[in-house]
């Protein structure tokens, strides 16, 4: 996976609907060249699959980051499985050490009691760090029964076609088209590729960072890893409650990782640093998508605009 892939992978993150002319004039290639490295990083296994789902302010959704710390009697496969069961667990991942990471989604101080509750009563973890951590709301919009018709094939294929959403839909593609707009510009919904990092050569880690309040906020240190490792650097996770970002990055091989923490550790704002590698992380069916697939198919919002 070379800086072109690493760059294509970033824009379908952000919106997986993004065409291959508009990436072709960013980077200057061909849009069948385009089409092929997505494609290839499709079969190889990199870009695990699309999802669309609704922005946290659409249902009013906050989020929780994870670690559970095990005894390590279970076998890795299985306790990532009974992690993600969880109907609020949307990730989870087999680290180093017999450390495991999640990312929830919930609702209200209940629902994040329901998650708390049976992480901790999950056989085997003996401890662990939950955080809500600091999420970009998006936007809201009222999502009427042409959005929800358009949205019910987008569900079943995120980057399904215009022409084909037209025909499965039984809408003009003028009026296909000029819904997508509405749907992407809206902020409303999320159109994002699933990144699988460990496909490749690449091993994904996640560096635990933390640094003193009273010298600093979160905002500088982010800003600087987003800087510095923008072809790495895939996610941040900054706790609501404690001076802690939670970083998943990648490196080509042990020494990268060993190099990148070191180069962390040194940041004059950094206090400390704790990098634990992935081993195996399974993704789940998003607490926003259940709500949206919910939406679609209530039988009110079926109905002919």
């Amino acid at each position: 996976m070379d800086e072109i892939d690493k760059r294509l992978i970033a824009e379908l993150q952000k919106n997986c609907r993004i065409s291959y002319q508009e990436l072709s004039r960013v980077y200057g290639i061909s849009a069948n060249a385009i089409r092929r490295r997505i494609l290839h990083l499709e079969e190889t296994g990199e870009i695990a699959g699309y999802s669309v789902s609704l922005s946290p302010a659409m249902v009013g959704a906050e989020q929780l980051f994870g670690l559970l710390f095990s005894d390590g009697s279970r076998d890795e496969f299985e306790l990532v499985e009974e992690i993600g069961s969880h109907p609020n667990i949307i990730a989870a991942a087999a680290y180093s050490n017999g450390t495991y990471a999640l990312i929830a989604e919930y609702r209200g101080s209940d629902e994040l009691l329901s998650v708390s509750s049976y992480l901790r009563r999950i056989d085997g973890i003996v401890g662990s760090e939950l955080h809500p951590i600091l999420v970009a709301q998006g936007a809201e919009m009222e999502l009427s029964s042409i959005h929800l018709r358009v949205l019910k094939w987008l569900f079943e294929n995120p980057r399904m076609s215009i022409v084909e959403i037209a025909k499965n839909s039984g809408l003009t593609a003028r009026r296909v088209r000029r819904i997508l707009d509405e749907l992407e510009n809206s902020g409303a919904v999320k159109f994002r590729a699933l990144v699988e990092l460990g496909a490749a050569s690449s091993i994904p880690f996640i560096v635990k960072i933390s640094w003193d309040e009273k010298k600093t906020t979160y905002v500088p240190i982010l800003e600087w890893i987003e800087k510095t490792y923008p072809l790495i650097h895939w996610e941040s996770f900054v706790s609501a409650s404690e001076p802690v970002i939670y970083s998943l990055l990648s490196a080509e091989n042990i020494t990268g990782v060993t190099e990148l923490t070191r180069e962390i550790r040194r940041h004059p704002l950094v206090l400390n640093v704790l990098t634990i590698i992935n081993k195996y992380h399974k993704f789940f069916p998003r607490y926003r998508q259940t709500k949206l697939l919910e939406m679609i198919n209530a039988p009110e919002k079926r109905q002919s605009a």
